[in-house]
C-alpha cells in the first residue's frame, strides 16, 4: 500500500510539473505575441495609418487622389478645379505679316486658326482663356467676317483693330462683344519698336479690367469631346503635316514629336517661336477646307464657314480624313470622320488650318 501511495504522489507530482510546464509555454506565448503586437502597433503609428479599419469616405478617396475631383475645362478639355473649367473666353486678331513676327503671346493661346486674310497673307484668331492670358498678346490687326463667324462660336469678346467695312457691320448685326482699339484705346498700346500698323499691343491686366467693366467672368460656349492620348507604344515614331500657303515666307510644316504626343510648328523649314522665345506646339492639328473667293480690288475674301466640307484631323501622329460642319454663325464647328462620327481631341491645346481647296496639303508619316 505504501508503495502504490508514494507511486501516486510521485505521478501527480509529474502531472503537475508537466501542467505547469505547459502554462509557462503558454504565457511565453501570449508574451511574444503581446510585443509583436505592441511592434506592429508602434510601426503602424509612425507610418500614420490606424489599426481599425474604416469604411471608405468620399473626402478621403479625394485628399489621397488629388485629381479626382477635376473636370475638364470647356475651351480645352484640361482638367481644373470645379468652378474653374469654364472661364470667358477672348478672340484675337494677330497679324502674320513678316514685319509682325515674332508674335507675343501665341504660344499661350488654347485654338489659334489660320486662314488667308488676302493677296496669300494668313492672319490668326487666337482664342484664350480669360484665366491664361499673358502678359502681352499681338500685333493685333483688323476684323474679317468669316474670322468673326469663328469667334462668335465661343460667344467670345473679339479683339481687333479696326475691320474692312463688312466685318464692322457683322460685329453689330450679330451682337458681338466687341473689343476694337478705335474705340477702347485705353485698353491697348503701340509699340514704338515696331512700324505701324503692325504695332499695336494689348496685355492681361488691360483685358481684365474690359471684362470686369462689362459683368463677362463665365464662358457660354460648347466644347468639343476629348479623350486619353494613345499609348505610346501605338504611336509612329514620326510624321509630318506640310500646308504650303501660296506666298514664301506662309509654308507651314508641323512635325509630331512622339515622346511628348504634340506637333511643333515650322515655317519655311524654320522652328516657329514666338516673342518669349516659346516654340509654337499643339496637341491636334486639323485642315479645314473651305471654298473662298476675292470680293474686291483689295483681294478681300468671302469664305465659307457655315455648312461643310472636308477635313483632316491630325492626331496622335496619325491623320485621317473626314469633315466639318458649322450650322450657323454661332455654332461651334466640328468635326466628324468617315463614318459621321464626331471625332474625339487630345487634351490641350489645338490648331485649326483653313486652306481653300487649291491648296494641296500633304501628310507623311
Amino acid at each position: 500500500m505504501e508503495n502504490k501511495t508514494q507511486e501516486t504522489n510521485i505521478e501527480e507530482t509529474r502531472g503537475l510539473g508537466k501542467n505547469k510546464k505547459y502554462f509557462w509555454i503558454m504565457i511565453n506565448t501570449i508574451l511574444v505575441f503581446v510585443v509583436i503586437m505592441l511592434g506592429y502597433s508602434a510601426f503602424r503609428i509612425v507610418q500614420g495609418k490606424s489599426l481599425i479599419p474604416k469604411l471608405p469616405k468620399i473626402q478621403t478617396h479625394i485628399a489621397e487622389n488629388p485629381v479626382s475631383n477635376k473636370i475638364a475645362r470647356t475651351i480645352d478639355g484640361i482638367l481644373v478645379e470645379p468652378g474653374q473649367e469654364n472661364p470667358y473666353p477672348l478672340a484675337f486678331m494677330i497679324d502674320n505679316t513678316p514685319e509682325a513676327r515674332p508674335q507675343a503671346g501665341l504660344s499661350a493661346a488654347s485654338l489659334v486658326i489660320e486662314a488667308e486674310a488676302e493677296g496669300g497673307v494668313t492672319r490668326y484668331l487666337a482664342i484664350f482663356a480669360a484665366s491664361d492670358l499673358p502678359d502681352k498678346i499681338g500685333p493685333i490687326r483688323s476684323a474679317r467676317p468669316y474670322f468673326i463667324d469663328w469667334a462668335n462660336e465661343f460667344s467670345a469678346a473679339y479683339v481687333h483693330c479696326g475691320g474692312s467695312p463688312d466685318a464692322l457691320s457683322k460685329i453689330t448685326r450679330d451682337a458681338i462683344v466687341d473689343l476694337n482699339e478705335f474705340y477702347n484705346a485705353e485698353t491697348f498700346w503701340r509699340d514704338n519698336l515696331r512700324t505701324a500698323p503692325h504695332n499695336v499691343y494689348t496685355k492681361k491686366d488691360l483685358l481684365q479690367n474690359f471684362l470686369a467693366s462689362k459683368g463677362l467672368n463665365q464662358g457660354k460656349f460648347f466644347g468639343y469631346n476629348y479623350k486619353s492620348d494613345e499609348d505610346v507604344a501605338l504611336r509612329p515614331n514620326t510624321s509630318e503635316i506640310y500646308i504650303p500657303y501660296k506666298l514664301k515666307g506662309f509654308k507651314v510644316t508641323w512635325r509630331y514629336d512622339k515622346a511628348q504626343n504634340d506637333y511643333f510648328r515650322l515655317v519655311d523649314g524654320q522652328e516657329y517661336k514666338d516673342e518669349s522665345g516659346e516654340s509654337i506646339r499643339a496637341r491636334n492639328i486639323i485642315i479645314q477646307v473651305a471654298e473662298a473667293k476675292e470680293l474686291d480690288d483689295k483681294l478681300r475674301l468671302d469664305m465659307t464657314t457655315i455648312g461643310e466640307g472636308q477635313a483632316t484631323i491630325c492626331l496622335d501622329g496619325k491623320c485621317q480624313k473626314g469633315k466639318w460642319k458649322k450650322k450657323s454663325a454661332s455654332a461651334r464647328t466640328r468635326f466628324y470622320d468617315q463614318n459621321d462620327q464626331e471625332i474625339s481631341l487630345n487634351t490641350g491645346k489645338t490648331w485649326i488650318e483653313v486652306v481653300r481647296p487649291e491648296i494641296e496639303f500633304k501628310v507623311s508619316s
